[in-house]
């Protein structure tokens, strides 16, 4: 049988500290993400992956994203392909009110 190892709280705290890390609730940790979603929610459009990572729609990838579009859940006229930059499909943000997966 192995010996159990004991470590001191404090050490174990500060370390998850240097690390950038914290302990916290569930309720706290889900309070955050509602409190991102409703910050993207503000903006006029959002990407794929915005909407896969934050859980906007019942899909976790960009290719379930761009499903919903290819179906015609999501409207061609809701979304539209960046000029500038990345050139990624942006998804206007009030189709993902229409669909009622956000308030």
């Amino acid at each position: 049988m192995s010996v159990i190892q004991y470590i001191n709280a404090n050490e174990f705290i500060e370390q998850l500290k240097s690390k950038g890390l914290v302990i916290v609730s569930i309720n706290e940790y889900e309070s955050a993400k509602e409190i991102k979603r409703k910050k993207l929610m503000k903006r006029k459009a959002l990407s794929l992956a915005e909407i896969a990572e934050n859980n906007l729609l019942p899909v976790t990838t960009k290719k379930g994203v761009n499903d919903w579009i290819i179906s015609g859940k999501i409207k061609p006229e809701e979304t539209y392909r960046e000029n500038s930059g990345k050139g990624r499909v942006m998804v206007l943000t009030c189709a993902i009110k229409r669909l009622g997966y956000v308030d």
